[in-house]
């Protein structure tokens, strides 16, 4: 089983008019893939109420660095981002 943080992202804009991601919720879960991290965690977080524009799936290593930043849209003509640390 492997660590993953699994943040879900709202696209908003700020009062000039340029565009942002504001983090609505974050979870870490263990599963054996990002996928299933990532389905593991819209069913513990209420995605429906979120509404979120972006979920960001990261495999956390040892010491909560993390390794792979995968970002999956959950609706088709949403944004997707990739944060690099």
């Amino acid at each position: 089983m492997n660590n993953y943080r699994v943040s879900f992202y709202k696209d908003l804009c700020n009062s000039d008019g340029h565009s942002f991601k504001c983090l609505q919720r974050q979870i870490e879960v263990q599963s054996v893939g990002p996928s299933q991290a990532l389905v593991l965690a819209e069913r513990l977080v209420d995605n429906e109420r979120l509404n979120a524009d972006c979920v960001e799936v990261m495999h956390l290593a040892g010491h909560d660095a993390f390794e792979h930043p995968a970002c999956y849209t959950p609706a088709p003509g949403k944004h997707a981002w990739n944060r690099v640390a």
